[in-house]
């Protein structure tokens, strides 16, 4: 990293990695700009950047399976919370009954 009129340069090697990371690992962009000491900002570029250079077709299902990867995230916390209930209710009820 190199500083340039107040920006910072990435290799082309840590920017290939930010975004395999995001589109064939399903991690968030947060996620790896906190792994990387990079931007959401810069990784969301150069995903964009990339997914321009790609196959039209590949470009597509990669944007399907984020935003599966997106919506199952959201189901997997949903899921999660209503665990924690069932499970303070069954505490509840498990002491009621004794």
């Amino acid at each position: 990293m190199s500083k340039k009129s107040g920006t910072k340069s990435y290799s082309a090697e840590l920017r290939e990695k930010a975004v395999r990371l995001v589109t064939e690992r399903g991690y968030s962009l947060a996620q790896v700009a906190e792994q990387l000491g990079c931007s959401q900002e810069s990784i969301r570029r150069w995903k964009e950047a990339a997914l321009r250079k790609v196959d039209p077709e590949l470009a597509a299902r990669i944007e399907l399976e984020e935003d599966e990867n997106k919506r199952l995230r959201k189901r997997v916390a949903q899921l999660e919370t209503e665990v924690e209930i069932l499970k303070k209710a069954a505490a509840y009820f498990a002491k009621e009954t004794l």
